[in-house]
């Protein structure tokens, strides 16, 4: 496909039906913390946490995988850690990732930073119910790029300071109005919302008294979220993440098309779904800055996706599954710079 070919289809995507995929990337490409930092900074905090010979035996294990190259989620496959060690993981993530996060909300506040996501969601025409944003992200810039566009955040908890978990009212928080029609009842008006769902949790979330909140002032230290590994699937299964993970495949088999943004293809919690979609065909466009094994493997299997990703900094390289080529001076793969050229 030539540029121009290539910029209609994308803007054919930049409607109603279209399911956005976020991964760890577009957060990495903000300034928060990737795999690969998170894994360093859990080698330096982890074992300061750690008492007992059989927790640290335990660590060592996992350790030494990483200090040998191994990534972080399959070195949580490899050994499994127990109770103590996933939990000083998840405290050293949250902690870790939120203390990123904090930073970068100075600079929207106060120095009027734009997130990348921000440009994106002013492409989209928001009416009737909103669109829907899957994120396995623990951090809320998603959330933070919706309030600054004057958009409602609906992560399925109502209220404002002590949010309650009521994934059946939720939605309703963004009603503005009743339109009457005459003879024909009355007509709810909705302001407009994404739909923000997170299979893997957020740092907003807290459990108190056996009940999910979203507080956003707690320390993030006790924030329900899923760390990699083995462990995260029997987490999944839990309130709220299970509602939230059942809620996101109910919007993949109900999308009409994907735009997926900086994720890797390494969560079955999504997947199960999402590949049956993209192997019947369903349009889906994919930008990220490197393109792993796994998401290269499925490009190739599946008619209907087009992926954008790096070459350097002037070059794009697109694939589908007739194969690839390069763009010359156009960097389609980074959300921000797509934005630009596109529309």
């Amino acid at each position: 496909m030539d540029i121009d070919t290539i910029k209609k289809h994308i803007q054919e995507f930049f409607q109603e039906g279209t399911v956005t995929i976020v991964g760890s990337g577009l957060s990495l490409a903000e300034g928060i913390p990737g795999m690969g930092e998170l894994a360093k900074e859990l080698q330096v905090k982890v074992p300061r946490m750690l008492s007992t010979v059989e927790d640290k035996a335990n660590w060592n294990s996992i350790s030494n995988d990483l200090t040998s190259g191994v990534g972080l989620e399959q070195a949580l496959h490899n050994t499994k850690p127990n109770s103590t060690v996933e939990e000083c993981i998840r405290k050293t993530t949250a902690v870790y990732i939120g203390e990123a996060e904090k930073c970068l909300f100075e600079e929207i506040v106060r120095k009027g930073k734009q997130l990348r996501f921000s440009e994106y969601l002013q492409r989209f025409n928001i009416r009737n119910q909103g669109i829907a944003v899957i994120t396995t992200n623990y951090d809320r810039l998603i959330e933070y790029a919706c309030e600054v566009n004057d958009i409602m955040a609906n992560t399925l908890f109502v209220g404002k300071y002590i949010s309650r978990f009521k994934p059946d009212k939720s939605k309703y928080a963004s009603c503005v109005g009743v339109q009457r029609k005459q003879g024909k009842g009355q007509k709810m008006l909705y302001s407009p919302m994404v739909t923000v769902l997170k299979p893997h949790g957020c740092l907003s979330w807290h459990l108190i008294n056996d009940k999910p909140y979203s507080i956003t002032n707690c320390s993030v230290e006790d924030s329900l979220i899923i760390t990699p590994g083995l462990n995260k699937y029997r987490e999944g299964y839990s309130v709220p993440f299970d509602i939230h993970r059942a809620k996101a495949n109910e919007e993949i088999d109900r999308a009409q098309r994907y735009i997926i943004i900086g994720y890797g293809f390494g969560d079955d919690h999504l997947e199960t779904h999402l590949m049956q979609q993209l192997r019947a065909g369903k349009p889906t466009l994919i930008f990220t800055h490197s393109l792993s094994a796994n998401a290269e493997k499925i490009v190739k299997e599946c008619r209907g996706i087009t992926a954008f990703c790096h070459v350097n900094s002037d070059d794009t390289r697109v694939l589908t599954i007739d194969g690839e080529s390069i763009l010359s001076s156009v960097n389609l793969w980074d959300l921000h710079e797509m934005i630009k050229e596109v529309f």
